[in-house]
């Protein structure tokens, strides 16, 4: 699997951005700069998405994390990583953190789905089918509009999410949709020992803070916080979410 990633940053603790379904790499564009002056930072594009490559074969959590396993080992950022998820990517932080949980130094959960309950599987199954059948465009109304309203930010942010959201390769998103509705993580929730930040949007129009909250609750000694963001709060509300992950960060100790 070719995987298109950025590197930046060229000293200090390392940190691993996670982007959400029908996003990619540039999701984080207006985040990592300012962490990049005192953090290395890794984002990628992960399989079927952005630059990375297009496969037609549907796949589990499990070549996610072999996917992120891999491309750690290629660009060697040295352990232990400060993992930050977005929505569905938080699959991967935590499959992670179960097979290499001395390699995590923290997890950040934005917004986060960490299982689909199986009475949902249907509908993100219809999802992936109607993307397939018809293009991402014919999605829309039930994802982006509902999850991403132009009001949430200036028209540009907005204009160049939903050009990069419809460009996806249909296959590939359904792909993605279909590893989420078969996947299901929470029991792992009360494993987690690390230092863990969940990170709720106020203006979140799909998981409702209430529902962030309740995760975060299931995280022995997690910090829960609320900022004002909608579901993709690294294109809603960047420099919230740096100062939180500043913040956090810095009452660790090392970082």
């Amino acid at each position: 699997m070719s995987l298109h990633y950025r590197m930046e940053g060229t000293s200090g603790p390392s940190v691993v951005f996670l982007h959400e379904i029908g996003g990619s790499l540039d999701s984080w564009d207006r985040v990592t700069p300012e962490l990049a002056k005192t953090f290395r930072v890794l984002r990628y594009d992960q399989r079927g998405f952005g630059l990375s490559e297009k496969n037609r074969t549907p796949y589990g959590i499990g070549a996610l994390l072999d996917d992120l396993q891999h491309l750690l080992a290629t660009v060697d950022l040295p352990a232990p990583y400060h993992i930050v998820s977005l929505a569905a990517s938080s699959l991967q932080a935590l499959a992670y953190y179960e097979r290499a949980a001395r390699r995590v130094a923290s997890l950040v959960f934005c917004n986060p789905a960490p299982g689909v309950d199986p009475s949902r599987a249907d509908a993100l199954n219809r999802v992936a089918k109607m993307a397939e059948d018809e293009g991402i465009r014919a999605i829309l109304p039930g994802m982006l509009d509902k999850s991403y309203p132009p009001s949430l930010s200036d028209r540009e942010t907005y204009e160049n999410y939903r050009g990069r959201y419809l460009s996806n390769d249909p296959v590939g998103f359904g792909n993605a949709f279909r590893m989420m509705a078969q996947t299901n993580l929470m029991a792992l929730l009360p494993t987690i020992a690390c230092p863990t930040l969940v990170i709720a949007g106020r203006q979140d129009y799909i998981r409702a803070v209430a529902v962030t909250q309740s995760i975060a609750e299931k995280i022995p000694g997690s910090r829960f916080e609320i900022i004002d963001a909608g579901h993709f709060m690294p294109t809603t509300s960047p420099n919230a979410l740096v100062a939180l992950l500043q913040d956090f960060w810095s009452g660790l100790t090392g970082r």
